[in-house]
């Protein structure tokens, strides 16, 4: 008879170990769920195991710390901003004028940045645009093409802003702008006409080196000038001066005619003009200032400006105001102001011109230059003129430019610049 082999069940014990396994896996569910929950719970353990790099664990960096949350205050409102830096000082506070000749030769440019370091100046300032209207930096306008405008001696604006920039100095850009003879003979159509003919209108006699200037009432012609605002603005240069924004001075002046078909109003078309200048030059990261001389400033003639000089100086936002003795001639007998040999006295002359122009200046008693309606700078005379007649001149050295500066700064104006047109400077410092 054949052996059977009885195979034997342990049915207890299989229950046991499936018993166990289920409560094995409940427990590792119930354990997920639970760290789950624990992560969204706690946010630094939510962002440590989304952040987990196991590279920087390895290189022995710290996971990144997750962001704080933002503070609101008991009111709901987010607390206050850091309070910004105040904006850097676009002009500077003491600048000295340098000729185009020694700004085209890179030498005499930096030992004449050196000096004038030495003499305390943090900027100077150089012609983009000259008196003559000639573009001394190389232009990619067309228009300074056409006008056969481009010196020959034509430098790097951005090479040259950089290089004053290096030595501590702020580049202050002077553009020349209706006191134009070079652009009016092919901008013919834009220059100021003889008695509304076709003929250009000239200062002078032919004999006496009469010149044409450009129509301050001209679209084109304002348009030329902006388009170098905006061209020095794009190549570094921050703080430009705009001289010469004006209507013409010399004789025959009742003969010159703009184009206008009504009375015309000077404040008006320069404040007009100024406002699309400043706009420009702001567009661009600059900063815009107008020239303006104290005869106008003081009343004593509206040929210039018009009849509201401060209009023409609010537009601007910042005046550059001429102090120099020298624009006095040989002497001035007005109910606004009297000075004999102005030259002679630069303390008197500087002092009793701010006082008559306060109210145009300050918008109201000298010395309120915080209240007035524009940033105010000085410019003052730092060379003997060849103008005056010898009696009533004096030669400048220390002691006559100080004086000038003690005037201003007691008048108020703080920032002080210097002319020499020969750029030596021989009298400052």
């Amino acid at each position: 008879m054949k052996d059977f082999k009885i195979k034997r069940y342990d049915y207890g014990r299989q229950q046991q170990r499936k018993q166990a396994a289920r409560a094995t896996v409940a427990t590792i569910v119930l354990t997920v769920a639970a760290l789950a929950a624990g992560w969204m719970i706690y946010p630094p353990v939510y962002d440590f195991v989304t952040n987990y790099d196991p590279q920087s664990l390895l290189q022995g960096e710290e996971p990144p710390a997750p962001a704080p949350a933002p503070l609101v205050s008991s009111s709901g409102s987010q607390p206050p901003q850091e309070e910004q830096k105040p904006e850097e000082e676009v002009f500077p506070q003491r600048a000295a004028y340098l000729p185009p000749e020694t700004v085209a030769d890179a030498a005499r440019l930096e030992a004449a940045l050196l000096s004038l370091r030495e003499k305390g100046m943090d900027g100077v300032i150089l012609d983009l645009k000259d008196r003559d209207g000639m573009v001394r930096y190389q232009s990619s306008l067309e228009l300074v093409a056409s006008n056969r405008a481009q010196s020959e001696e034509a430098w790097s604006l951005s090479q040259t802003a950089g290089a004053i920039r290096r030595a501590g100095l702020i580049p202050v850009g002077r553009i020349y702008a209706f006191r134009d003879h070079t652009s009016t003979a092919y901008m013919y159509e834009s220059a100021v006409k003889y008695m509304d003919s076709p003929v250009n209108w000239i200062d002078d006699s032919k004999a006496n080196g009469g010149k044409p200037w450009l129509n301050p009432n001209d679209q084109r012609a304002q348009d030329y000038i902006v388009a170098l605002v905006e061209e020095a603005a794009e190549n570094g240069v921050s703080a430009i001066l705009l001289d010469g924004v004006q209507f013409p001075e010399g004789v025959s002046l009742e003969l010159a005619t703009y184009g206008n078909t009504g009375a015309l109003d000077r404040s008006a078309v320069l404040a007009g003009f100024l406002t699309r200048a400043r706009g420009a030059a702001e567009a661009r990261g600059g900063k815009l200032a107008t020239t303006v001389n104290l005869l106008s400033a003081a009343g004593l003639s509206s040929v210039r400006y018009g009849e509201d000089v401060g209009q023409v100086i609010e537009a601007a936002g910042r005046a550059v105001v001429e102090v120099m003795p020298e624009q006095f001639g040989n002497g001035v007998t007005s109910e606004a102001l009297t000075l004999s040999a102005p030259a002679q006295d630069p303390y008197n002359t500087v002092s009793e011109g701010l006082k008559a122009s306060a109210e145009v200046l300050f918008g109201g008693e000298e010395g309120e230059e915080a209240a007035g309606r524009a940033e105010l700078t000085a410019v003052v005379q730092a060379y003997t003129s060849t103008l005056l007649s010898e009696a009533a001149n004096k030669t400048y050295g220390p002691q006559e430019v100080a004086e000038q500066v003690r005037a201003a700064e007691q008048a108020g104006i703080h920032s002080i610049w210097y002319l020499d047109p020969l750029g030596a400077y021989s009298s400052v410092g």
